[in-house]
């Protein structure tokens, strides 16, 4: 099984995509901002998790960009 995260910027957008995969008989979850940042946070810590220190700036950056 395979995930594609899709971010649109409006309704219209968001019931097209929905309503695409519904016909195609495809799972569609609209996710909440605390899962896109929890999202955003796991991948952040895959990615660094054999790194041997994390670098604040980045974390910073990489957290004012979900919002």
């Amino acid at each position: 099984m395979s995930t594609v995260v899709i971010e649109v910027d409006d309704k219209v957008s968001l019931k097209l995509f929905m309503d695409l995969a519904k016909k195609l008989q495809l799972k569609a979850k609209v996710l909440t901002e605390t899962q896109k940042e929890d999202f955003a946070l796991l991948s952040m810590m895959e990615q660094r998790k054999n790194d041997e220190s994390v670098d604040v700036n980045s974390t910073l950056e990489l957290l004012s960009k979900i919002k």
